[in-house]
């Protein structure tokens, strides 16, 4: 089938002459729009295109001169509320959505429109031939410049089966010459041939293509471990090219090593010698499907090392050699701390692993948004870096997660709290900004900066009015004697902490999250 000519066929279906959404979009598209109002319109927009994200799109798309001619950050606040829009919607209004609506926004986007990876994730959604047949021409010849981005525009591929495998491959195969297309157009063939939907991998025919780009971006990867400015001197920059590159090498050795040939040895062999534990991991893996000595010998080596840990299990039980695995690497504690450190190695995290890792305390609890008590770990981590050192406690358990302000030098039972009010999600859980209370909200807090005052704090400066279910708390900034510090009380409890000459201290919103968790911690736990 050639979708480039069937595809550039397509029609807009007539805009209705009374558009609903025009007076909501008017003021956001075109060249005259007010990005300093962009804002509260789209909220606008957003509350008044409720249920109809098909309708929406529809219109967007009858407009492709303003959408040309629009600001991209405009744009990508558009696109997102469109998606949300149809998301929250459910199948029914996806299903609903025309398909070549979709690729003609897409088309007259301008370049640097922010969130332009949506509209695909829309086409995939679909999973119809001719959304899946648009979205295939669209990533070839419109691809996200972001790997990440790539990656969920095929995440609902992964979840359903219900679309057809012969529409997107192999003809998505020709967007492998894309950096950012490259590793997850591999992950769904990966993906595919691990549920059984394929018979051979959809990539088998082009293995020495994929052996060749496996040697050259180890050869990248060596030089960054070499010399890390190899990359650019920019921060992010740095960090996004070398996510995109590990994404690509670990996809790779994943790949090769399902289609199991033998001619992918060598170099797996040079991709297992760089120090990224990740990688490591996948060609030691992959070498180990192949029958591969030296793959199995660092397989097990790697379950050693909690940022290899899990996966170099998970590998050495596939191929058999499981019962190599020492058994404390199996443990609890040794798999909170492979968690927190996997979770931390991620490029939207540290993107590195951690220079060590420690569970520092275990309890069993009845946790939010969980009817049965389960085991939550707290987990030092630590970063060594030459004459600096970042550490921090994150928790694993209900989920892995670290929080971003220091709360390492908390009681061991408050770490427990802000971790659990920072969890918790209730319709009856939130805060109200200062510059946003009603009267009655603005006399509790004046009784609370009163009580404050009472209790020897000075200079109270309202920051949130918290609302727990039935009760409320007063959120400040204050002085206690010299030391200036972020205060939460509701005149029975009161909890401060400095924020003065602390390089992460807590925020009024990390203080709500202790003071919650505290309340919920203390009702379904029994004290002993």
């Amino acid at each position: 089938m050639n979708h480039k000519a069937l595809l550039r066929c397509y029609q807009v279906s007539n805009r209705t002459e009374d558009s609903v959404f025009e007076e909501k979009l008017e003021p956001l598209l075109g060249s005259t729009a007010d990005p300093v109002a962009a804002g509260w319109q789209l909220r606008q927009l957003a509350e008044s295109v409720e249920g109809q994200g098909a309708l929406l799109i529809e219109e967007i798309a009858s407009q492709p001169d303003m959408v040309s001619a629009s600001d991209p950050a405009i744009l990508g606040g558009i696109l997102r509320v469109m998606h949300t829009v149809v998301l929250q919607a459910g199948p029914e209004v996806v299903s609903k959505v025309e398909p070549s609506h979709l690729q003609k926004i897409m088309e007259v986007l301008p370049p640097k429109t922010t969130n332009r990876f949506l509209v695909l994730q829309l086409l995939a959604m679909i999973r119809s031939e001719d959304a899946l047949g648009r979205l295939v021409f669209l990533l070839e010849e419109m691809p996200p410049s972001q790997w990440i981005e790539a990656a969920q525009v095929f995440s609902p591929l992964m979840q359903h089966e219900d679309w057809s495998i012969d529409v997107v491959y192999p003809a998505l195969l020709d967007s492998l010459q894309h950096a950012a297309l490259a590793s997850p157009v591999l992950d769904l063939a990966n993906y595919l041939f691990r549920e059984g939907r394929t018979e051979t991998h959809q990539a088998s025919e082009r293995l020495p293509m994929l052996n060749h780009l496996l040697g050259e971006v180890s050869g990248r990867l060596s030089l960054f471990e070499e010399n890390p400015r190899a990359f650019g001197d920019d921060v992010e920059t740095v960090q996004a090219t070398l996510g995109e590159a590990v994404a690509l090498a670990v996809s790779l050795c994943d790949t090769v090593g399902l289609i199991g040939d033998e001619t992918s040895i060598g170099k797996l062999n040079q991709t297992i010698e760089l120090r990224h534990r990740r990688v490591q991991c996948e060609a030691a893996g992959a070498l180990a499907k192949l029958g591969d000595d030296n793959g199995k010998k660092r397989l097990l080596a790697l379950t050693e090392d909690p940022a290899a840990r899990l996966r170099a299990i998970h590998y050495a039980d596939e191929i058999g050699i499981g019962d190599q695995v020492n058994e404390d690497d199996r443990g609890e504690k040794a798999t909170a701390e492979a968690e927190m450190a996997l979770w931390l190695t991620q490029p939207q995290q540290m993107g590195v692993p951690p220079t060590s890792v420690e569970v520092i305390d275990q309890r069993r609890l009845l946790w939010p948004s969980y009817n049965d008590p389960i085991d939550v770990y707290l987990v030092r981590f630590e970063y060594n870096m030459g004459e600096r050192t970042y550490s921090n406690v994150g928790m694993t358990g209900p989920v892995c997660f670290a929080m971003s302000t220091d709360v390492a030098n908390l009681p061991v039972d408050d770490i427990y709290a802000i971790y659990a009010g920072w969890h918790v999600e209730h319709e009856e859980i939130f805060t109200v900004a200062a510059d946003q209370f009603n009267d009655a909200q603005q006399r509790a807090m004046e009784t609370f900066s009163k009580h404050l005052e009472h209790n020897g704090y000075r200079s109270m400066k309202p920051v949130m009015l918290g609302i727990f279910l039935d009760e409320q708390a007063g959120l400040f900034t204050a002085l206690r004697e010299t030391t200036e510090c972020v205060v939460i009380t509701d005149n029975l409890e009161t909890i401060d902490r400095p924020i003065s000459g602390r390089l992460r201290p807590l925020s009024a919103d990390d203080l709500f999250n202790l003071y919650k968790g505290r309340k919920m911690l203390r009702t379904f736990n029994s004290q002993s």
